[in-house]
C-alpha cells in the first residue's frame, strides 16, 4: 500500500478505534502493538491492518495488509484496497 500521513489529531482518533453502535455500522476498527485492524462487525473478518508510525507531519501507514480471502473480502487490487481504507479512515476519524 502506498504511504499515507494523516494529521495527529485523525492518528489520536484512529487510536482510539471505533466499536459499531447499531447493525448499519460495518466495521469494529481497534489500535493493538502499533497496528490499526479493521473487522467487518458483522462476521468478525479480518480485512484489512496498517501499521502507523509518527513522524514530523503527523501519522503515516508504515505497511498495511489487506485480506485476500475470497469468502471474506472481494478484493479488486491493490490500489482499490488503499483507496477503500483511506475512505474509511476519514469516514470514521476525519481529516
Amino acid at each position: 500500500m502506498v504511504p499515507e500521513i494523516f494529521s495527529d489529531l485523525t492518528g489520536d482518533r484512529m487510536r482510539e478505534g471505533h466499536i459499531p453502535v447499531d447493525m448499519d455500522d460495518r466495521w469494529f476498527i481497534y489500535f493493538e502493538g502499533g497496528w490499526l485492524h479493521f473487522h467487518r462487525s458483522w462476521t468478525g473478518a479480518h480485512i484489512f491492518a496498517l501499521r502507523l508510525d509518527g513522524c514530523a507531519a503527523g501519522v503515516w501507514v508504515r505497511d498495511g495488509w489487506a485480506s485476500r480471502d475470497p469468502q471474506q473480502y472481494q478484493s479488486a487490487g491493490t490500489e482499490q484496497d488503499r483507496q477503500t481504507v483511506v475512505g474509511l479512515i476519514h469516514s470514521y476519524f476525519g481529516q
